[in-house]
């Protein structure tokens, strides 16, 4: 049986991924100054980690840039060149107030707000900065109350609300 629900607001919850809200956007600046670092390399992509430097390293074409990683995109541990170089990420990272960041995926799991295996759990995120979900089981049981029950109409009436806004920025 399908079920709906909406992140719960004042819970603790909600403030963390307000704080994800707010502070997602300030990755972009890392990425371009981790970009420059890496002698102006062509960077999109990047794990949101705050300990340790992982990109796509597809993305790289310098020989001497590529060897500081290790096949998966990590920065590599046994150079000082790396260490230096995961030294001035952290430090990016601290500049860009991204210290504390968690990814949503983290703050989820922290909060139950996740399916196990064989469950089916959809979401999504509005311009205001809640969640929707949509799930074959109780959610806010699993989640302690962290979200509240909906209708599933009052989902779908939010779901198209939000794809027509997103559709007029466009």
């Amino acid at each position: 049986m399908i079920q709906c629900f909406k992140i719960k607001h004042g819970t603790k919850y909600d403030r963390a991924v307000k704080k994800y809200i707010e502070q997602r956007p300030k990755w972009a600046n890392v990425i371009k100054r981790m970009a420059e670092l890496l002698e102006e390399e062509k960077l999109t992509q990047i794990v949101l980690s705050v300990d340790k430097l992982w990109i796509n390293i597809e993305q790289l074409t310098k020989e001497d840039i590529k060897k500081l990683f290790n096949k998966d995109g990590k920065v590599k541990s046994n150079s000082n060149r790396a260490k230096e170089l995961n030294k001035q990420y952290k430090q990016i990272i601290a500049d860009e107030g991204l210290s504390d960041f968690q990814d949503v995926r983290l703050i989820n799991f922290c909060y139950g707000v996740m399916r196990l295996q064989g469950q089916k759990l959809e979401s999504f995120f509005t311009s205001e900065g809640g969640i929707y979900f949509k799930a074959d089981f109780d959610l806010e049981n699993r989640s302690n109350g962290m979200v509240a029950p909906i209708s599933e109409i009052e989902y779908e009436e939010k779901y198209l609300e939000e794809l027509k806004k997103e559709k007029g920025d466009k």
